[in-house]
């Protein structure tokens, strides 16, 4: 127990010292990239979440409560990893905090596979709802979650999209590893 508590210590101390003289660790990117990942996958959560509740139109069901609860959930969630992700702001630097570019060569090929995959994923489906969207049979195969439930189902998948690739990357690096 004391040899764990040393060895956080000496780590922490490490970290502040690598912030103090410039240097980023691959270790500090990746973890703040997992942070960037898990954030999104809440997010998403509570916008498909939201387009469920809204499918699901009767407020008295139990459904409809358990689909709040996840939403709220989804949000705390996304409160939570967003001040847990800002203790990375010191030990990162600001290109990498604010647009995900990173020094680590495997940490920067997650962040822009990831980011390209959910760039082309609201690329393509803005694109389909801006052709289709005053489309009458579009709108009324819509009906029950409108268009705005479906911006807010494109949104939600490409969020989870872009966390799930980020999770499941560095998931992959690790058994590697």
């Amino acid at each position: 127990m004391e040899m764990d508590e040393t060895r956080n210590k000496t780590n922490e101390s490490r970290k502040q010292i690598n912030a103090f003289l410039g240097v980023v660790t691959a270790e500090v990117e990746q973890q703040y990239l997992a942070y960037t990942g898990k954030i999104s996958v809440a997010a998403a959560i509570f916008l498909l979440m939201s387009v469920a509740q809204d499918f699901f139109g009767d407020k008295g069901s139990v459904m409809y409560w358990v689909l709040g609860c996840t939403m709220l959930a989804g949000v705390i969630l996304v409160f939570w990893f967003s001040i847990k992700s800002m203790k990375f702001y010191r030990y990162t630097n600001r290109l990498g905090f604010w647009s995900l570019k990173f020094q680590d060569e495997y940490a920067d090929y997650v962040s822009a596979f990831s980011l390209r995959t959910t760039c082309h994923i609201l690329m393509y489906g803005g694109f389909l709802l801006a052709i289709l969207g005053d489309s009458q049979w579009f709108l009324e195969s819509l009906t029950p979650i409108g268009l705005t439930g479906a911006i807010f189902v494109l949104l939600g998948g490409a969020m989870l999209t872009h966390g799930v690739l980020i999770l499941w990357k560095l998931r992959e690096d690790d058994a590697d590893e």
